[in-house]
């Protein structure tokens, strides 16, 4: 058996992750989306665990049987700021004005503190 060779950057296994949250929520084992998107289970596997990327083409399957864009999916395993920014828009969009407000504060705090 060969060993596989870890992707350098961490965008496999966080798109990984986010597959098999997204799985998760569905209540579906590795089989179910492994016969929806007529791969093997030992590729799902795989895909889970960040250890290969699927084509895009078969991402995009992934992400029409899991009910999620595939600019989504994409855009929740990313590491860049600019996508990582557009989830918390997101999740602000369903707070109220205070809410939000209280949010914004609280994250630039959060961010002084940590770059000091």
């Amino acid at each position: 058996m060969t060993k596989e060779k870890k992707p350098s950057s961490p965008l496999p296994g966080l798109l990984g992750r986010n597959i098999r949250e997204r799985r998760n929520q569905r209540g579906w084992t590795q089989a179910t989306l492994a016969e929806l998107v007529r791969v093997d289970v030992e590729t799902i596997s795989r895909i889970e665990r960040g250890a290969i990327v699927p084509s895009i083409l078969k991402l995009e399957q992934i992400a029409e049987v899991l009910g999620a864009p595939l600019a989504e999916l994409l855009r929740s395993s990313s590491t860049l700021a600019q996508d990582q920014s557009l989830e918390i828009f997101d999740w602000l969009q369903n707070l109220s004005e205070a809410d939000r407000r209280f949010v914004m504060e609280t994250t630039q705090q959060l961010c002084k503190h940590l770059a000091q």
